[in-house]
């Protein structure tokens, strides 16, 4: 029996774990701002690891620290390679505490459903069996095996994204545990992001008497509406979005106040600094006589770019799900993950390696639990083959890539929301 169907029969035959065990982290309240409900997870997440053989870091905030996230756990294992493949998943979700309550875990026609049941507890879950079953099976030809748990990935993991970049350095490749597209898809890129607040500054005047002693500040602020959507391109995979635009308080007082909330977002590093570059230089040069214009806020996030090496693990990963029966291919997205800084880091990096499920962030939330086995199964051997390869980037060829660019929008808060 090859390494794939092995791991394969050990997932069917865990099924009804996994569902007990998602069940369990599902009706955990976890919010991001509820700090004591992703501790409870990571309670319950640590006692796995720890009975799996795990060394256990556990970074805690100080509780004089606002806001007060939970915290962020990591779990090492040795192996007999050389390799060191990192796995990351986030603990926390959108939902508000007593959710879990109002809607508890259900299972109906093939799907579970839940708060933050695909997002991101079944990744949870789905890592820790994959090592399980790896252990179990004796196949553990990495050097080193590290699974980090994050506390706050939905607002942006203020916390969390340092303790990942801290984690991967000098890992060989790094798997992102969120879910797979709808249509089974894996992640090999997703779009870079940056938010921008922008505040113009004008001079009130009475708007029937004398408006001409007035520096029109929401007029300058429809000007720079207009050029921030010309920038969007979407042959180079660059879009826009002013999504929030406030100037004024009365009907006759010429505003001096204007405030434009903006997202940039782009497929590759270059065409996000080049646009944000065109920003600054629109900035400095205002239209309306006697405004000015600043830049008050500014978030980043480095797009999730293909490289050759992430290319041959999605390959790998292509290649394991065919051995196993099904069929998989690799898409780009708008949306952002903790992914992005991993990638942009160098480190061959693939995401959506969780089960098949969609509805996030809504009460509809679903994981197709058919896919569950195969997919927990899957990554199991992509660690395994990963961990056993002489070098990634000899591992496969170039895996076909359907383009599936979302343009989005969204008004969460900062700092860089995380999206599907």
């Amino acid at each position: 029996m090859t390494v794939a169907a092995e791991l394969l029969r050990r997932a069917e035959a865990a099924q009804s774990d996994y569902v007990k065990d998602l069940a369990e982290l599902v009706s955990i309240d976890s919010g991001s701002l509820d700090a004591d409900g992703v501790n409870r997870v990571a309670d319950w997440v640590s006692a796995r690891l720890e009975r799996l053989g795990f060394s256990i870091e556990r970074q805690r905030r100080p509780a004089t620290t606002e806001p007060q996230y939970g915290d962020v756990l990591i779990g090492r294992r040795r192996g007999t390679g050389v390799k060191r493949i990192v796995l990351f998943a986030h603990m926390d979700t959108v939902f508000a505490r007593g959710d879990a309550a109002a809607r508890p875990f259900t299972l109906k026609s093939g799907r579970a459903h839940g708060p933050g049941v695909t997002d991101d507890k079944a990744g949870i879950t789905a890592g820790l069996h994959a090592a399980q079953h790896l252990i179990a099976s004796g196949n553990e030809r990495f050097g080193e095996l590290v699974l980090v748990f994050t506390p706050d990935e939905e607002v942006g993991s203020p916390v969390g994204g340092p303790a990942i970049l801290q984690a991967v350095t000098g890992a060989d490749a790094a798997l992102c545990l969120e879910c797979a597209r709808e249509n089974g898809d894996i992640v090999t890129a997703r779009k870079g992001v940056v938010d921008l607040e922008l505040e113009v500054r004008g001079l009130a005047a009475h708007s029937g008497i004398e408006p001409e002693r007035g520096a029109h500040a929401g007029l300058e602020a429809a000007h720079l509406t207009v050029f921030l959507h010309s920038l969007a391109d979407r042959m180079s995979g660059v879009s826009v979005n002013v999504g929030v635009l406030r100037a004024g308080d009365r009907l006759n007082i010429v505003p001096d106040r204007a405030q434009l909330h903006v997202e940039v977002r782009a497929t590759a590093a270059a065409s996000l600094d080049a646009t944000i570059e065109r920003i600054r230089e629109r900035v400095a040069a205002p239209i309306v006589a006697g405004t000015t214009v600043e830049i008050l806020h500014f978030e980043h996030c480095p797009p999730m770019e293909p490289t050759a090496a992430s290319e041959r693990i999605a390959a790998q990963a292509v290649a394991i799900a065919d051995r196993l029966g099904f069929t998989i291919e690799t898409a780009h997205t708008g949306g952002v993950s903790d992914a992005n800084r991993v990638a942009a880091l160098g480190i061959p990096t693939l995401d959506g390696l969780g089960p098949v499920g969609g509805g996030d962030h809504s009460p509809g939330e679903w994981l197709d639990l058919d896919s569950v086995p195969r997919r927990v199964a899957m990554l199991a051997t992509l660690i395994d083959t990963l961990g056993a390869a002489d070098g990634v980037v000899d591992l496969a060829p170039a895996a076909h890539t359907r383009d599936a660019i979302v343009v989005s929008a969204s008004t969460e808060g900062n700092p860089i929301r995380h999206e599907p």
